[in-house]
């Protein structure tokens, strides 16, 4: 048996064998320019229509036997165009049939330096005479829609007159079967290309074709380097006399054009220059342009690395460069969903587009913006009073998916699209491409208000109802997670928008034109602020939607292997009533930033969602990935990884033929910017917590930011910022600001984990809560107590405050009275807290609590108060922590350093990862003797063992936390500090 030998070197992908030359092959090898695909196919054999064009699409019907309004009515599907490579070969007058002949060997190369491939095979004709051919294949990056080759046929042992005849290929019976009834796939058109007549005007070079809708028009320019060996005739065929060993050099250029309802305009064909050296020299400069705003490295892992840059010359390949036009799932590589356009062009390509092309990013956003009126239109058709909605899946703006339980339910797509626009902008800093999509973000934030409401029964959240999130296996459900996060992102921004017009003078009139008023946008402001974002009481998690975590998980998934994606052996009811994610909603909007949690929570989410999601969607591995990095999982992490970066080039999918899965191998530079390095692009500059897995020794990536590229190099020391081109760029790394500039800037990794606060006096102000409690109770018993004595009780427990108001007092009582005090004092004071909400947290918190998570460092409590848990809760915090201790559960109280060191341990830290924040002197002596540092919340003279003080927490900044870990690093931790006995007594 014949067998492939596939290497991927530091910039280029081989295969080797005679058996190399499959469908996958075909798709690996693609070349394209965003204007123009084709297939990697052997100039010899193809015969098939294998290239792609934009606007080569047809629309047709869809019947139903059961329609209802609003039911897609037609659907788009891209068809191959003629193949613009094939070669046929005469010898001695007589055709070669390369389908009968043996193929010696072969190898083709994509080089990812040169952006051209290579190919060469060795034939055995009939007579056993051997023959070669050899070819460069290129499709200019910054050219026009072109196939350049440069053919070399070579008889090896024989000699003779030899007629190269360059002509197109279109045998629909040539194509590739089996996959009928993939879903992936099963729409695909067979390609049944007619040669039309020429028009006025055509030369001899152009060539027309015509399928229902469709008309092409290609033109075709030849050369022969070597005039002396053979001369060009008719345009198309090049005869020449060979002798054994010698070669035939073949230059061939074609343009391409394609137009819908009408003959192609000449004018449209773009032949730039036809020289093939031309031709690649260019090349050569355009794919440097390329490295040198996208260049990366692994050390330790070099064989990961070419993947990422196959994964993103292939992405940028694709990327298009029509307003009229998006990414298909497939890009111009294969006929896979049928060329459609989906949701992860805006979530998954265009982030990295809008990082290192950003040209390429705006085109996207104008495609959406060119389908507003379609999108209006889809919107009225499924009965919505106002606004837009864009369709799940489509070419020319409508919908075509005919199963909406898993199309046009997915709402989502809007908020998608928003992200995309907001990304791009704080990306580029093009406020004119704001102002432009404006209307578009307006409309389609209308939707929301349609399909949501604010539930009472749930104390006036806001709550989306009846649409299916990301993981198709649910449909039609009421609160996915990863709609409610997106429209609550996409609310926010389109309020922010109309802000930011309104202070502009909103120069568009866009407001007046849509009848937008403050009101409306008060309201989705409103919306925004109270969208429903639960988590479960019980699993600590974020349940995917109302129903999920309630269905019974799908029997046998725990011993799946091999099977496929469950979509092609399912009906799809039995996976809507089970618990399993084709890819997990909440995990993807973890990735996406698009909402605030502890690390601890993030940790739940990814453990349980890791275990009933199947990853059957390529796209899911990237967010896993990317979470798992994050969060510091270095196996998973890096098995999810290499599941996106590897699922072309090693058929992980079992689909790669139908083309290239673009958003996964996008997403595989997204987990090394956004997993590893910690990118987050939702502040007003990129913030890095970049992070190393074991198995590697450092690696780098490149980014541009608003005219600015910068590499970010980490190694196990920290990480290494420089600029390449443009101004100095402003930066964070783990929530340290920095300057990159003309000299490179390193900045440590920080050894601070995890930060623990005390409640009373530091987040809120119980104290006056605590003393008139104490207060009632000494009243109550004839105990002497005042405000001055309340000084002594701060930091200290309840039972420890009793004892020292009886000893004041002069007073003994027996153990079951003394309980019965401290019930009566709690009971008091508990009902003073229920009056307590948000309002009642110190100012500053809540942006403290949001820099700490950005900068990846937990938050944990530690308060002397047993009503910590109810207190946090009713300032609205509960959820912002990721360990809680328990002031009951721990032996000693403060001063001693139990409840700080239960803390630690309960966010899985060691105490010096830790820093503490009080506002007590018993909390810094408790702070220290836990061997952390210790930030005082008050003057020095009231706190002076303090090692940083602040006069409130709102003027507590992450800087001063960092610097404080650093500070008291220089000088030896305090871990050795001796605590006086008397100190730690209760």
């Amino acid at each position: 048996m014949a067998t492939i030998e596939q290497s991927l070197e530091p910039m280029r992908l081989v295969r080797r064998g005679a058996a190399g030359e499959d469908a996958t092959a075909r798709a690996l090898f693609a070349l394209a320019n965003g204007l123009v695909g084709v297939e990697g196919m052997a100039d010899e054999l193809a015969v098939a229509s294998c290239a792609y064009l934009p606007d080569a699409y047809i629309r047709r019907p869809i019947t139903y036997h059961e329609s209802f309004p609003g039911y897609a009515s037609a659907t788009d599907t891209r068809i191959a165009c003629p193949s613009p490579v094939l070669l046929r070969l005469e010898i001695d007058g007589r055709a070669v049939d390369f389908a009968a002949a043996d193929l010696l060997d072969s190898e083709i190369a994509l080089d990812l330096a040169s952006g051209q491939v290579q190919r060469r095979s060795r034939w055995r004709l009939a007579g056993g005479r051997t023959i070669e051919i050899a070819a460069e294949r290129i499709v200019p990056l910054d050219g026009g829609a072109l196939v350049a080759s440069r053919l070399h046929i070579r008889p090896v042992d024989f000699g003779g007159a030899v007629a190269a005849w360059l002509t197109y290929g279109f045998d629909s019976a040539a194509l590739h079967k089996g996959d009928a009834d993939d879903p992936r796939i099963s729409g695909r058109l067979r390609a049944l290309w007619r040669l039309t007549s020429p028009l006025p005007g055509d030369a001899s070079s152009v060539t027309r074709f015509a399928q229902d809708a469709v008309e092409l028009a290609y033109r075709q320019h030849v050369a022969c380097p070597d005039a002396a060996v053979a001369a060009t005739e008719a345009g198309h065929v090049v005869r020449g006399e060979l002798v054994a060993g010698g070669t035939l050099t073949i230059d061939r250029v074609v343009a391409l054009a394609a137009a819908r309802g009408r003959p192609v305009d000449l004018a449209a064909l773009d032949d730039g220059d036809a020289d093939f050296d031309a031709l690649a020299e260019r090349q050569r400069a355009a794919v440097q342009r390329l490295w040198d705003a996208a260049d990366l490295a692994i050390d330790g892992d070099d064989a990961l690395a070419a993947a990422l840059r196959f994964d993103l010359f292939q992405l940028h390949q694709s990327a298009s460069r029509d307003p009229n036009h998006s990414i298909g799932a497939k890009g111009l590589t294969g006929e896979g969903y049928e060329g459609h356009y989906f949701w992860d062009a805006e979530t998954f390509m265009l982030p990295v587009l809008a990082l290192q092309a950003p040209e390429k990013a705006r085109v996207l956003i104008a495609y959406r913006i060119g389908k507003l009126d379609a999108a209006r239109a889809h919107a009225r058709a499924i009965g919505h009073r106002n606004g837009a909605l864009y369709p799940w899946r489509t070419i020319g703006g409508d919908e075509c998916s005919s199963h909406y339980p898993t199309g046009s339910a997915q709402y989502h797509i809007n908020g998608d699209i928003a992200y995309a626009l907001a990304l791009a902008v704080a990306a580029t800093g093009d406020e004119a491409l704001r102002a432009e999509a404006a209307e578009m973000l307006f409309e389609t934030a209308r939707i929301w208000m349609e399909i949501g409401a604010f539930d009472p029964r749930r104390g006036g959240a806001f709550c989306i109802h009846g649409v299916t999130g990301p993981d198709e296996y649910s449909a039609l459900v009421d609160n996915d997670f990863y709609t409610n996060a997106i429209a609550r992102r996409h609310l926010a921004y389109a309020a922010e928008t109309a802000d930011w017009l309104a202070a502009r003078g909103d120069p568009a009139a866009v407001t007046q034109r849509i009848g937008l008023d403050a009101a409306e946008v008060a309201e989705w402001r409103r919306a925004a602020d109270a969208m429903w974002l639960p988590v479960d009481s019980e699993l600590g998690i974020n349940p995917q939607d109302d129903a999920f975590l309630g269905r019974p998980e799908l029997p046998g998934l725990a011993q799946r292997d091999g099977e496929g994606p469950l979509l092609m052996r399912y009906h799809p009811m039995i996976l809507f009533r089970h618990r399993v994610a084709k890819q997990g909603n909440v995990v993807q909007a973890m990735a996406m930033d698009l909402v605030a949690m502890p690390l601890a929570q993030q940790r739940r989410n990814l453990d349980y969602y890791t275990r009933v999601t199947t990853h059957d969607s390529t796209l899911s591995s990237v967010s896993f990935a990317i979470a798992a990095a994050r969060l510091g999982d270095e196996p998973a992490a890096l098995d999810f990884m290499r599941e996106c970066a590897l699922v072309d080039l090693e058929d992980r999918h079992g689909n790669t033929s139908h083309g290239l899965h673009m958003a996964a191998l996008a997403g595989s530079w997204l987990v090394l910017a956004e997993g590893w390095g910690g990118l987050r692009l939702d502040g007003a500059a990129p913030a890095f917590r970049p992070q190393l897995p074991a198995a590697w020794t450092g690696y780098r990536f490149r980014l541009q930011w608003r005219g600015s590229v910068i590499e970010t190099a980490v190694d196990a020391a920290g990480a290494t910022y420089r600029l390449l081109a443009g101004a100095p760029l402003d930066i964070t790394d783990h929530g340290r600001a920095l300057t990159v500039g003309a000299d490179r800037v390193f900045a440590p990794r920080p050894a601070l984990k995890g930060v623990i606060f005390d409640l009373d006096g530091v987040l809120t102000d119980t104290a006056e809560d605590h003393y008139q409690a104490w207060q009632a109770l000494a009243d109550a018993h004839g105990l002497t107590f005042d405000r001055e004595a309340n000084h002594a009780l701060k930091g200290v427990d309840r039972a420890g405050s009793l004892r020292l108001i009886l000893e004041q007092t002069g007073k003994a009582v027996e153990p079951p009275k003394f309980e019965a005090m401290l019930a009566e004092k709690n009971a008091t004071y508990v009902a003073r807290l229920r009056g307590y909400s948000p309002a009642n947290l110190f100012a500053g918190v809540e942006r403290l609590f949001a820099a700490l998570r950005a900068a990846g460092l937990k938050i944990g409590l530690a308060s002397a108060s047993r009503n910590a848990r109810d207190v946090v809760a009713r300032l609205g915090i509960a959820d912002a922590f990721d360990f809680i201790a328990d002031a009951g559960a721990v032996t000693h109280p403060k001063p001693a350093p139990d409840i700080f060191l239960a803390c630690a341990d309960g966010m899985g830290l060691s105490p010096d990862q830790c820093i503490g924040v009080e506002d007590a002197r018993a909390g810094i002596t408790a702070i220290h003797a836990a061997g952390m540092v210790a930030i005082g919340i008050g003057s020095e003279e009231a706190l002076p063992d303090a090692d940083i003080h602040v006069p409130a927490i709102g003027d507590l900044t992450l800087g001063q936390i960092l610097s404080a870990e650093q500070e008291t690093a220089a000088r030896g931790r305090r871990t050795g500090r001796t605590v006086n006995a008397e100190d730690l007594s209760c």
